[in-house]
């Protein structure tokens, strides 16, 4: 399926569905190389495949020594989330070029708490209608504090904070999700076998689906929907006792008129960006020099602020 109308209601009940069966078929599964196996501590005990140089092959202790290189290149970079800038950015050329030419649209389904839920449609080989891609915002509560209006802070909230994510669909599944989860931005079930066949030079960030629901959080259309989940929230503070998770749910109508466009979003990312890495995460001690620097300044307060949040999701911060 390639554009179309891409229908929103029931997505809690499928993806719960999709989850369960996630999750049992991981559990299931006998040929999972484990990070005690990745370290050398555990031998595999079984004979294991591999891909790494192109062909499937028997897992050698060479195999394992570049695994253990190439996991601790990625884990160096540890962070609550990504930047939705950053992900495009790393993501395979072949996964931009597929969500440009094949996933038109994502609109969003709900927004519970800091998680934001959009729904795309499918590949025009895929054996399903459309796929459910889940955005943690870290910093929703950031943004109902911030001293700007609800758009504003949704603005911010959506291009400049880091996120983490998660796709129902095969290819994060199996080619991503280990790699997310050793970076720190996987949303949900986190895994702990190595893609030793999928991808085993953890390459990439976003599959198609993620591409281009993640281009689409600039979107006008998810600027509103985020900024109406601010205002309520911001709402049920000034009310005390009421409950402060709020849930802002898109119609029908809503999506329809979303993919009702004849053209879908151009993806842009420049050359220069591509396949790009990420910079070195700031320590504590750089973020506390800059607190430091800034205390008893004037119109200093919402700098401090946002270093705080730095500084309370660096390992090990004395906070």
């Amino acid at each position: 399926m390639t554009g179309g109308r891409i229908k929103i209601g029931n997505t809690e009940a499928a993806l719960r569905r999709v989850q369960a069966a996630d999750l049992a078929s991981r559990q299931s599964a006998t040929t999972i190389l484990s990070p005690e196996a990745v370290s050398g501590k555990v031998s595999p005990a079984r004979v294991l495949m591999t891909t790494i140089d192109g062909a499937p092959r028997v897992i050698t202790a060479d195999d394992l020594r570049r695994f253990r290189a190439r996991i601790a290149e990625v884990g160096k970079n540890l962070r609550v989330g990504i930047t939705p800038r950053e992900a495009l950015s790393m993501s395979r050329p072949i996964d931009l070029k597929r969500a440009r030419d094949e996933i038109k649209f994502a609109v969003p389904v709900f927004m519970r708490g800091d998680v934001l839920r959009l729904a795309t449609d499918s590949g025009p080989a895929s054996k399903v209608s459309r796929h459910i891609f889940e955005v943690q915002l870290p910093q929703f509560t950031a943004a109902v504090a911030r001293p700007a209006t609800a758009q504003q802070a949704a603005a911010w909230l959506l291009s400049e904070t880091p996120i983490r994510f998660n796709c129902d669909c095969e290819a994060h599944t199996f080619w991503l999700r280990y790699l997310a989860s050793v970076g720190g931005w996987a949303y949900g079930r986190q895994e702990t076998g190595f893609p030793k066949i999928r991808n085993p030079r953890l390459a990439g960030c976003l599959c198609k689906h993620g591409v281009r629901a993640v281009d689409t959080l600039s979107s006008l259309l998810i600027r509103r929907h985020v900024a109406k989940a601010i205002e309520q929230a911001r709402a049920a503070l000034e009310r005390p006792g009421v409950r402060k998770t709020v849930t802002v749910r898109a119609t029908q109508q809503e999506a329809d008129r979303a993919t009702a466009r004849k053209t879908a979003r151009r993806i842009v990312v420049p050359p220069q960006q591509r396949a790009a890495k990420l910079p070195p995460p700031a320590t504590s001690r750089q973020i506390e020099t800059a607190m430091t620097k800034l205390r008893g300044r004037p119109d200093s307060a919402v700098l401090l602020a946002a270093l705080e949040h730095m500084l309370a999701a660096v390992p090990g911060a004395r906070h």
